[in-house]
Order: structure tokens, then sequence, then C-alpha cells
């Protein structure tokens, strides 16, 4: 086992070497893929209805708790395989679900979170996935958090509680000297056609949590960030549009967080499992305990066929 400690307060990215390009996209119903690159997206008007009281429904609500990270990376490659996507000709270095790339950028702010993933080399090409299982949150303010956010989406897209057909984008994303190509559930596009990625957090600390928000809605090419401002109680007395291009410099505070430093710190990730993953290996990616400290674990376990 390798163990890997990154200074990670030292990492500095020019973001100028990123860049993100919606390739596709593809629904899922039912763990199927359905529907590629004619994926059906919830239509966002702006709303105009006042307070919204997030606990309406609570008490019916079973959490699965699937976070889209654990979803099956079977889903990308099917868009691949369909697609005849040639990985090899357009460059590309690692395959991956977008919730694990939001870990390790994540994780220069949250250093106390436990999270691991697998990732098998084959032909040359690095492929991340989730190995966790799906916890359901104890706590019932948790639980609560989780539900507000989904019933928020809900209530903006004017989704049905029966609909079960989820939305997935796509894109090509460069971080530094890497390509990848990445997945990311979508919740709905404008009448212009911009993407947008919904979320909730508490009005007075927007500024701060707004950094996870950006990250996930930058990894797969959401143009627009839409969040609904609650207080404690799950009330939303403000909702805001942001553009993710501009969110960097609107809101970014030393020490909060920085855009820079989570897209450099995951290029350094994935620099050093490209140098520490040997072809046909599958190994073990975690950070837990507490620390700053990487674990890197091979085993003669395939999870890719």
């Amino acid at each position: 086992m390798d163990i890997w400690n990154p200074i990670k307060s030292k990492y500095i990215f020019d973001l100028s070497r990123s860049e993100v390009e919606v390739i596709g996209n593809y629904n899922l119903k039912q763990k199927n893929v359905i529907n590629i690159d004619e994926a059906q997206f919830q239509l966002y008007t702006p709303y105009e209805g006042g307070t919204i009281n997030l606990n309406v429904g609570f008490e019916e609500f079973i959490d699965t708790h699937e976070n889209e990270g654990h979803s099956s990376l079977e889903e990308l490659r099917t868009w691949i395989r369909e697609k005849a996507f040639d990985l090899e000709n357009e460059n590309i270095s690692f395959v991956s679900k977008r919730g694990i790339l939001i870990n390790i950028g994540y994780s220069l702010y949250k250093p106390n979170d436990d999270w691991s993933f697998k990732v098998c080399r084959k032909d040359n090409v690095l492929y991340l996935s989730d190995d966790r299982k799906n916890e359901v949150p104890t706590r019932e303010y948790l639980r609560r958090a989780s539900y507000w956010c989904t019933n928020f989406e809900r209530i903006i897209t004017g989704k049905a509680d029966e609909d079960d057909i989820l939305s997935y984008l796509v894109a090509k994303l460069i971080i530094g000297d890497f390509q990848c190509i990445v997945a990311g559930k979508t919740a709905c596009n404008d009448e212009d056609g911009n993407f947008m990625e919904i979320k909730t957090a508490n009005s007075r600390y927007y500024s701060e949590r707004i950094g996870r928000g950006w990250l996930q809605a930058y990894l797969c090419g959401n143009q627009k960030l839409l969040y609904g401002l609650r207080d404690n109680r799950g009330y939303v007395n403000e909702i805001k549009e942001e553009n993710v291009a501009m969110v960097p410099n609107k809101y970014q505070r030393q020490g909060y967080w920085s855009a820079s430093s989570m897209l450099g710190f995951i290029e350094s990730v994935l620099k050093y499992l490209q140098d520490n993953v040997p072809e046909g290996a599958t190994c073990s990616l975690r950070q837990n305990n507490g620390r700053y400290l990487l674990h890197l674990e091979c085993e003669n376990q395939v999870f890719l066929r």
C-alpha cells in the first residue's frame, strides 16, 4: 500500500488550462441507459410563487440516497460503446462519473470526509468507479436537508413525483495535461438551451457553500447555477441564478474555497494515479480517519469486463 501525504494548501492552477465541452447526453430509467444523445431535460422557467416550504411531503419521502458518484460507471461506458467513441484517438486519459472528482477537489476544505473509489487501468485509460455503499442519513436534520434539495429541484422544474427518468450530460473535461470523459446528472435547461445545476443552501453561508456547487456545475459543462437560499427550517425566501463562468471571481474567498486550488488538486491526484496504477491493475484510493493522507492499494480484482 502506498500512502501519499499531499500538501493540499499548495495547489495553484491556471484556470485557462481547464475547459469543458458537452459532447453528449443520455437518460437513465431504472438503471437502463436510454435516449443516447436525445435525452429529455426538464425545462426551467423562473419561479414566481413567493416563499417555498421545502418540508411539504417529507413524511412520505423515502430516501434511497443514491449519490451520483455511486451510480454505475457502466452507464457511461454504455454511452461510449454506443457512440463508438474512440478514447485512444481522442487522447482520453480518464473516464469517471462526476461525483468522484467533486469529492477529490472539495476534500481540500472537507479533510474529515471519508471517501474512496476504485481505479482500473485498461488500454492505458484509467477508469474511476465509486465503491461506497449507499447510506441513508440517520439524523433527521440530514434527511430533511437531503429532501429539501430534491424537493426544490422538483418544484423548480415541475417534475412529477412518479417521473423516474434521470438526465445526464457527458462532457470532455480538460484539466492541465489530462483529458477526461465525465458524466453527471443535470436537472434542467432554460429556454435558451443553457444547462442548469439546481442546489439549496443556508442563506447565511451562501458565499462559502457555493464553491462545491460551482465545481459540480463546472465539471459537466453546466452554464447556469440556481440556488434556493433557505433558512434552518427549510423555507426558501430567495432564489439566485448564477452564471457558472462568473462564480469564481464573484464569490471565492481566501480560506473558504478556491476554484484554482480545487482544480489544481484534482490534476495532482490524476497525475498521481497515472504514475502509480499499472496497466491491467485495479486499485483503491481512499481518504479516511480525518487526515489528509491518501491511501492507494492495488488488488487482484477486475471491475471492468
